[in-house]
C-alpha cells in the first residue's frame, strides 16, 4: 500500500508549484509598462541598456521596453504621439520641438558634452571639400546641429555641402563603407570601426569637451506632472544601471557586445572607455550645457524660443534622489567617484 504521506507530499508539492507560478505571474502583471525610446544604439544611450540588463527596471516595479526610433527628431514625434513614455535625445531637438508647440522637459542626462568625431572616407585637401555629402541621423537632430557647428569652425556652411539623412551612427558608418556619403559624425562603437577601416578623422568635437546636453531622458511636461512616481522608478533604474556599468567593467562589456552586436574585443574596449570618459557621473542635465546649446543654435541662425535653460529642464525628481542620498548610495555601492 502506498504511503499516504507520499501522496500528500506530491499534492503539496504540486500546490506549491502552482502557487509559485501564480505569484510570479502576479508580480509580472503588477509591473508598470514603460516604453523608452532611443535614437540609435550608441554609447550615449548605454545606461538604458544597462538598466534593462541589470533588471533594475523590474527591481523598481517597471517593465521597460526599449524602442529604437532611428533618429532623435523621429523619436520626439513618437513621444508626442503618446506611444512611448520617454525618449533619449539631446536638448537641441527638444528646443526645436518646443518651438513647434511641444512642451518637453529633460529630467536626466547621460552626456553633458559634445562627444562626436567627424570622419571622412578618404584623405583629402582640404579635409572636407565643398560639395561633399555628409550623413546625419535626421534634420534637426544633434548630429545635424553638430555638423552646422563643425562646418562653421572650418569656415564652411551647410550651403557648401549636401546634408543627407541616413539614420543612427551604425547606419552612417555603413553608408560610408558603401560609398554613399563622404563623411559623417560618429560615436562608439562606430568610431573605432571607422579607424580600423582606414577612414580619416576630420574634426574631433569631443576633444574640446564643449558643455552641451547631447543625450538626455526627455518627457512631456504633462507626463512629468501626472506620473512623478513612475518617473522616479525609472530614474532609479537608469541611475543604478549607469553606475553599475562604471563599476563593473566586465559586465558592462558583456552588455555592449550583446546590445551593439560587436565581437571585436578592441571595439568593445574602446566603447567602454568612451562610456567611462563621457558619462555624467550624477546623470543630471547641465545648466551650463543647456545655456551653450542655446547660444550655439543662435550662432547658426536657428530659432530657440526661450533663452532660459530652466525652461527646458525639470530637475525635480533627480534633485530629490540626490537629496535623499540615492545617487550617493549608488556611487558608493559601485565604487564610482
Amino acid at each position: 500500500m502506498r504511503n499516504p504521506f507520499f501522496r500528500f507530499g506530491k499534492a503539496a508539492c504540486a500546490v506549491g508549484l502552482v502557487l509559485l507560478a501564480t505569484a510570479g505571474s502576479v508580480r509580472a502583471a503588477d509591473l508598470i509598462p514603460f516604453r523608452m525610446g532611443i535614437s540609435a544604439p550608441s554609447v550615449s544611450i548605454l545606461p538604458v541598456y544597462l538598466a534593462e540588463a541589470g533588471g533594475f527596471d523590474r527591481k523598481n516595479g517597471l517593465q521597460m521596453e526599449i524602442i529604437s526610433a532611428e533618429g532623435g527628431t523621429r523619436g520626439i514625434q513618437v513621444l508626442l504621439s503618446g506611444e512611448i513614455q520617454a525618449m533619449h535625445v539631446g536638448l537641441a531637438p527638444a528646443i526645436q520641438a518646443n518651438l513647434q508647440g511641444a512642451d518637453l522637459r529633460l529630467i536626466a542626462s547621460s552626456v553633458n558634452t559634445l562627444p562626436f568625431a567627424i570622419y571622412g572616407t578618404k584623405a583629402k585637401t582640404p579635409p572636407l571639400p565643398k560639395g561633399s555629402t555628409i550623413g546625419i541621423s535626421t534634420f534637426g537632430s544633434e548630429t545635424d546641429i553638430a555638423i552646422s557647428i563643425a562646418l562653421k569652425q572650418m569656415g564652411l556652411s551647410r550651403d557648401d555641402m549636401t546634408i543627407s539623412q541616413i539614420g543612427g551612427t551604425t547606419q552612417r558608418f555603413a553608408a560610408m563603407v558603401a560609398g554613399r556619403i563622404d563623411a559623417a559624425p560618429l560615436l562608439e562603437p562606430a568610431t573605432t570601426l571607422a579607424k580600423e577601416k582606414g577612414f580619416v578623422p576630420i574634426l574631433d568635437l569631443a576633444a574640446a569637451k564643449t558643455p552641451w546636453i547631447f543625450d538626455a531622458v526627455v518627457v512631456t511636461r504633462a507626463y512629468a506632472q501626472a506620473q512623478p512616481e513612475t518617473l522616479t522608478r525609472f530614474l532609479k533604474a537608469y541611475i543604478e544601471g549607469a553606475l553599475k556599468g562604471l563599476g563593473d567593467e566586465a559586465w558592462a562589456k558583456e552588455v555592449i557586445a550583446k546590445r551593439f552586436k560587436v565581437t571585436d574585443p578592441k571595439v568593445i574596449d574602446a566603447t567602454y572607455r568612451d562610456y567611462v570618459r563621457i558619462l555624467a557621473r550624477d546623470l543630471t542635465p547641465s545648466t551650463d550645457g543647456a545655456a551653450n546649446v542655446i547660444t550655439q543654435l543662435k550662432s547658426v541662425n536657428l530659432p530657440v524660443g526661450s533663452e532660459n535653460p530652466r525652461d527646458y529642464l525639470d530637475l525635480t525628481i533627480i534633485d530629490k534622489l540626490k537629496a535623499d542620498g540615492f545617487v550617493a548610495q549608488m556611487q558608493k555601492q559601485y565604487g564610482v567617484n
